[in-house]
């Protein structure tokens, strides 16, 4: 059986795929009704901000590395990462963190937040700082 950490970062991985974001159905199941993002920018949106914008995306790609998953409570995920996305061939970096809530529905996306950040490193050397108090 899976661990709940793996479930949930293979769930955050979805989330970046191009044919998961172009379906509005397969979206509304991952993010909460009270879902909240704040962008690298600052900028906010809600759930219904983004089923409406990221179907419409195109040409937008992903790496990450570092992805990491911490169990805060039974049903609470923490999963940090570092992303690089690549639209019209303009390419930003992004330190990212998204909190997961298990509910009657599964799994959710309840917040999401990016910040921009430096260059991925090379062969994922990156190697993050636990979290304190995880195991």
């Amino acid at each position: 059986m899976e661990s709940i950490e793996a479930t949930v970062m293979d769930l955050e991985a979805e989330l970046l795929q191009p044919t998961t974001r172009a379906n509005t159905r397969r979206l509304a199941v991952l993010l909460a009704g009270n879902f909240l993002e704040v962008g690298a920018a600052g900028q906010s949106f809600g759930k219904a901000e983004v089923l409406a914008r990221l179907p419409h995306e195109t040409g937008v790609g992903f790496t990450t590395t570092a992805m990491q998953a911490y169990l805060l409570a039974p049903t609470v995920v923490l999963v940090t990462y570092l992303a690089q996305r690549t639209c019209e061939g303009v390419t930003t970096h992004c330190k990212r963190s998204s909190l997961w809530v298990k509910n009657p529905e599964g799994w959710q996306m309840r917040y999401h937040q990016g910040t921009y950040g430096e260059p991925l490193p090379p062969n994922n050397s990156f190697k993050p700082t636990p979290l304190r108090g995880a195991a």
